[in-house]
């Protein structure tokens, strides 16, 4: 296993377990964890056996990496979750009053991409591209070999994931989409009813993503399109990103402030863990993945 993988695994286990001493404490109750269950335990039993075994590598590296994000994605949004239960004061007057000093003005965005279906539907398609991006990026990074790229990526990730729910944990917000129904219905029940404490069991396969303020899609962006440095992948990656950050006010209901939010998080990770003595990638030579 490479050290990548192993640092990746500690500071999973580290999260984890942070959720479930916080989450005890604050009767947070998740249910229907078969299905997860099954998927994760199918991923591990392929990941041992062609470790194990020694057939396969690659293989073995392939069913690691997603399951990685797996453990990542649960664990990721019970943080969030427990971060706006416990959040203060809403900032969404501040956060408007930004936007405005930066010249945007939210509902005419708004209203302006759904008037024009050539702009919305490529926004919409980048927004909702983020899945594809976790699946395909692991499996490109593990069948090139690049397992050290893909244990840095999530490195950077949850690093940044524990910076958003602290900030969003001081500074909560609702965002400006939260009077338009289609939007409000990704998160809102659940984020309203974590801050009025009327919620505290939850469905693990239905764990929304929560936080406005920084836009974790803004920082996921920035992430991918920088673990795909070097890779005959880069330019599309951060072609497709570009238009993500361009999407994330319309189609995520974000202040404009939340995408350079989000941009600063990803920046501020990268630079801080790049000078810290952690193993160097082995692909950072670009013919390891070219």
């Amino acid at each position: 296993m490479a050290r990548g993988s192993i640092r990746v695994w500690l500071l999973l286990a580290a999260l984890s377990l942070g959720d479930l001493v916080w989450g005890a404490a604050s009767g947070l109750r998740l249910s229907h964890w078969r299905p997860l269950a099954l998927g994760v335990l199918a991923l591990f039993a392929i990941m041992l056996f062609y470790r194990l075994s020694g057939r396969s590598a690659r293989i073995a590296a392939m069913a690691e990496a997603p399951l990685q994000w797996i453990v990542f994605s649960i664990a990721g949004a019970v943080l969030t979750y427990l971060a706006a239960a416990h959040a203060g004061p809403l900032c969404d007057r501040e956060l408007a009053a930004a936007d405005a000093a930066l010249g945007f003005d939210w509902n005419a965005w708004f209203a302006f991409v759904n008037r024009h279906p050539a702009v919305k539907f490529p926004l919409a398609f980048a927004y909702g591209s983020l899945m594809a991006q976790i699946v395909l990026s692991a499996l490109w990074f593990a069948w090139r070999g690049a397992d050290s790229r893909n244990g840095e990526l999530l490195t950077h990730v949850i690093a940044a994931l524990a910076v958003t729910a602290a900030v969003c944990w001081r500074l909560p917000a609702v965002g400006p989409g939260a009077g338009v129904p289609a939007i409000a219905a990704l998160y809102l029940d659940d984020f309203l009813g974590l801050r009025a404490g009327s919620l505290h069991a939850f469905d693990v396969m239905k764990l929304q993503g929560i936080v406005v303020f920084p836009s974790f899609h803004a920082t996921l962006a920035a992430l991918f399109s920088y673990a795909h440095r070097g890779s005959r992948l880069f330019l599309p990656v951060a072609a497709l990103n570009a238009v993500m950050l361009v999407s994330i006010p319309s189609e995520g209901g974000h202040y404009l402030v939340d995408l350079f939010a989000g941009l600063a998080v990803a920046a501020g990770v990268v630079l801080v863990l790049r000078g810290l003595p952690l193993p160097t990638p082995a692909l950072a030579r670009r013919r390891q993945i070219a």
